[in-house]
């Protein structure tokens, strides 16, 4: 972490400087983020918290695990995406491998009122079936090449959900011989999520185009969404008639996805599991007359961004987005007791609790972790299983219990070593629990051996000591432990860099005759973007103000010159400048300005005496530090010419034969080499003159000029000659 440094708008800043002292805050969702949680939340509004309790559960060979299903006993069967494993594994963590269909993966899975378990295998379109007591046989082959979801109705219906033709079967289960009907068929790809709402209705989710259907139980359905993405994932319906669902965007993928109409991926098509989409972009639908079917209601989503959704569609059809976070992807879903919502995602393990927009927890960070597929309840009180992939292990998270453990911040980095003073934390007063603080240091970027251990601070009231040695690099802790550790909101620290003396790294001298001025914008007085700061940080719309460059401009003004330079201080301070003047030979400086604030220079050198001057620069950071402290620098330009007088013409010969006329000419500069001549007789265009040696490098050139101009014309001439800092000396003769 980089500090800022900003010295206006307290109130807002992460960071502060007063003297050498700076002062760095950490109160944000984005200041916590940076840093590592372990089995600690933090929540939107940028504070942390004692997380639910997690402990491992089962470590599983597969890397991949698709699904997993919860039987009346307690038992959880996962299916995986190794050969399509299916383990089974006891309320108590016995592990037992209960079927290996040698297939790429299992992707769905679904138990029944008598306790038997329905396995998808894909890409072949098989559906097993295994008794409580283990044994397997296969149930149906269906038609298709995928099988993403299985989801039971009334009577032991069992629907299934297909692709790459965007069909959903229906199974009687209960016959002797069970056949599969074609309940719906959509103009999809893929049909990739299967719920029943309190009506009976079907909710369907479906892939490439991300709709959402409603579909009867005479099979009739209407798209009652259009997400504008790639999937729609995971549908829970609502007792009052609303419907939560999430959409998935495969990461680099555009979000405006066509319907091809190339040929079906055979069964023996690879379909491979990377983190992002069920299904390859080589599943297209198959070549058929597309089914004639209305579609009313239809609502399409504005979304351009490859990031998961999860929406609410209340009873009305009125679509609310409920929660997104910036390059996150929504894998599972499931409702809490409390109306909240537990999503996991691929972003690290990360877990989250969404109560309603705006409003919501990153749970848990999960170590080691890529993606939280699947979400299962325990069938015990506010407790959850966590299936996760890459690597493939179940947790079990407890929502009535808190776990102890700690925040690590990000390395925190003030660019040069540093002294350290207190350490503060706020945190909510009514609380009964502490947190505690451990603080580290040293003077490379990552922690090594050479890093000192972590210190645990001792203070009271939320202020501690940090006793850390002089260090480049900082990193805390925040300790919770104990259950009742209070939430904390706010953490601060200080710390004092010695003074560097600032530089002149560069200096400039500019060509005569120009004056530089500050530009006078006629713009209104700036303003902050309210809207953005949300997202963005006040400070940081404060900080593109306060950076925003000045305009500068040079305008003509004979006899001026004008000085430009760079500096730097490596405290970031505010610096002022003295400008001083001396004659190339003197050991005299003439100041010609003192608490100068700007980084350029212009002045008048009218009456200067003509020679070789050079600028020294002095640049002291005394507005920022007390005056013993306050250093300097200096730096002295290159030398540069000061020279006000033109230079002199001379004819030298004039000799007229006939129709021409020939003159020799002189010109002289006492300081500068002549660098232009030029003539014309009066009515034409100027031409240039070349020297008789042929070359401009002298202060005294001879010319000779031969000109055709009949006596009785009466012709005039003019003679331009200009020094090489533009001065310039003109004459007139009139050839007789």
């Amino acid at each position: 972490m980089k500090l800022k440094f900003l010295t206006t708008f307290f109130l807002f800043t992460s960071l502060a400087i007063y003297g050498r002292t700076h002062e760095t805050v950490h109160y944000t969702f984005e200041d916590f983020s940076e840093g590592r949680l372990n089995q600690v939340s933090l929540h939107t509004d940028g504070y942390l918290h004692s997380a639910p309790a997690i402990e491992p559960f089962a470590d599983l060979d597969d890397p991949i695990l698709w699904d997993a299903v919860l039987d009346s006993k307690g038992n959880l069967y996962v299916g995986t995406g190794n050969q399509g494993v299916v383990y089974r594994i006891s309320s108590d963590g016995e592990v037992i491998k209960l079927f290996e269909p040698n297939r790429l993966m299992t992707r769905a899975l679904a138990v029944d009122s008598k306790g038997q378990l329905y396995v998808s295998v894909s890409p072949d379109g098989t559906i097993y079936k295994i008794s409580e007591d283990g044994d397997v046989e296969v149930f149906l082959k269906l038609p298709a090449d995928y099988v993403w979801d299985l989801e039971f109705g009334e009577k032991d219906l069992l629907f299934a959900a297909t692709g790459s033709k965007g069909v959903i079967y229906q199974i009687n289960t209960r016959d002797r011989e069970p056949e599969a009907e074609k309940f719906f068929d959509s103009e999809e790809t893929h049909i990739t999520a299967l719920a029943f709402d309190d009506t009976g209705d079907l909710l369907v989710g479906s892939a490439t185009h991300g709709l959402l259907y409603r579909i009867n139980s005479d099979g009739e359905g209407t798209v009652i969404y259009s997400t504008g993405e790639r999937e729609v994932r995971r549908i829970l319906p609502q007792s009052d008639g609303s419907i939560f669902f999430t959409s998935f965007n495969q990461p680099g993928r555009s979000s405006a996805l066509k319907k091809s109409t190339s040929s079906s991926s055979s069964s023996s098509q690879s379909s491979k599991f990377s983190g992002s989409s069920f299904f390859t972009d080589n599943d297209n639908p198959s070549d058929r007359e597309a089914p004639s079917r209305s579609r009313f209601s239809m609502t399409i989503s504005a979304v351009d961004s490859d990031d998961s959704r999860l929406y609410r569609m209340d009873a009305d059809g009125f679509v609310t987005n409920w929660w997104m976070e910036k390059d996150v992807s929504i894998y599972s879903l499931v409702q809490l007791p409390d109306e909240q919502f537990l999503l996991g995602t691929g972003s690290s393990g990360n877990l989250y609790r969404v109560a309603k927009p705006g409003n919501w927890t990153l749970l848990h960070t999960l170590a080691q972790s890529g993606e939280i597929t699947t979400i299962v309840p325990t069938g015990e009180d506010k407790s959850y299983y966590l299936v996760c992939s890459n690597p493939g292990r179940i947790l079990k998270l407890n929502t009535t219990e808190s776990s102890v453990r700690f925040y690590e911040s990000e390395v925190v980095d003030f660019d040069h070593v540093s002294q350290f003073g207190s350490f503060q934390v706020f945190s909510e007063p009514s609380s009964d629990g502490s947190v505690g603080i451990e603080v580290r240091g040293g003077n490379l970027e990552s922690p090594d051996r050479t890093w000192t251990d972590w210190i645990q601070l001792a203070g009271e009231n939320g202020s501690f000591r940090n006793p850390l040695p002089p260090s480049r690099f900082m990193q805390y802790r925040v300790l919770y432990s104990d259950e009742a550790a209070p939430d904390l909101h706010q953490v601060r620290f200080f710390s004092r860099t010695q003074n560097l003396a600032p530089m002149i790294t560069s200096i400039r001298i500019l060509d005569t005759g120009y004056e530089a001025r500050t530009f006078a914008s006629q713009s209104p007085a700036p303003s902050v973007d309210l809207d953005r700061s949300l997202s963005s940080g006040v400070e940081e719309e404060f900080e593109k103000m306060a950076n925003k460059p000045k305009q500068v401009k040079l305008y003509p003004n004979p006899g001026s010159k004008t000085v430009v330079w760079r500096s730097i201080d490596g405290n970031a301070d505010d610096l002022s400048y003295s400008v001083t003047l001396s004659a190339l030979g003197e050991n005299t400086w003439v100041t010609l300005a003192e608490e100068h604030l700007e980084t350029y220079f212009s002045f008048n050198t009218q009456g200067f005496t003509d020679g070789y001057y050079r600028i020294k620069l002095i640049v002291t950071d005394d507005p920022s530090n007390p005056s013993k402290e306050a250093k300097t620098g200096e730096q002295i330009s290159e030398v540069f010419l000061i020279d006000n007088t033109p230079p002199v013409i001379l004819v030298n010969d004039y000799d007229r034969e006939g129709e021409q006329v020939t003159l020799k000419l002189t010109a002289s500069d006492n300081t500068s080499l002549i660098r232009a001549a030029s003539f014309r007789m009066i009515g034409n265009d100027l031409d240039s003159i070349h020297p008789d040696d042929g070359i401009l490098d002298e202060p005294f050139e001879t010319f000779t000029l031969v000109l055709d101009s009949p006596k009785e014309a009466s012709r005039s001439l003019l003679v331009e000659i200009e020094d090489e800092v533009g001065n310039l000396t003109t004459l007139t003769r009139r050839l007789d």
